[in-house]
């Protein structure tokens, strides 16, 4: 009993520490990947919409279920890659980190961030798409996709 008494002061600052380390890698991940981008891809799809074929009513019930979506989505991404995080980074590197986007430049700068990789998403996607597309066919030439397609379609029965 003694001896876990002596073991437990060191535990509990490990565990103390390392809290303080998930904290900061919490924080860290809100300033620079959440900050307004919510608003961002609500704007962004508003202006989609805007241009769709859709009543006002729908545009609207579609912008608010994709924002509340993606807001959801990132609040559980941050949850999934705030420890890789805090064993990524130092407290020391967390702490200037958090100070520094804490500032106003710090936010206008991790906002710009966001939108830059908004946009560099966007023009990926028809460069990914066409690749993609591209591969399939160079591997449907090497395998026999119809086969494979007759294949799949028995199992699934």
């Amino acid at each position: 009993a003694v001896l876990s008494a002596f073991s437990a002061g060191p535990v509990l600052a490990q565990d103390t520490a390392r809290q303080h380390q998930l904290e900061l890698a919490g924080r860290y991940l809100e300033l620079t990947s959440v900050g307004d981008s919510a608003k961002m891809v609500r704007e962004q799809l508003e202006a989609e919409y805007a241009e769709a074929d859709l009543p006002t009513d729908q545009r609207a019930w579609l912008t608010d279920q994709m924002t509340a979506m993606f807001e959801d989505v990132m609040a559980l991404t941050i949850a999934d890659v705030r420890d890789d995080v805090a064993d990524t980074f130092t407290v020391a590197e967390l702490e200037a980190a958090v100070a520094f986007y804490e500032t106003p430049m710090g936010r206008s700068i991790s906002s710009k961030n966001i939108e830059i990789g908004m946009a560099i998403q966007e023009a990926m996607a028809p460069h990914l798409t066409s690749r993609i597309t591209a591969m399939s066919q160079k591997f449907c030439q090497r395998f026999d996709c119809a086969a494979m397609g007759q294949s799949a379609a028995k199992s699934g029965r």
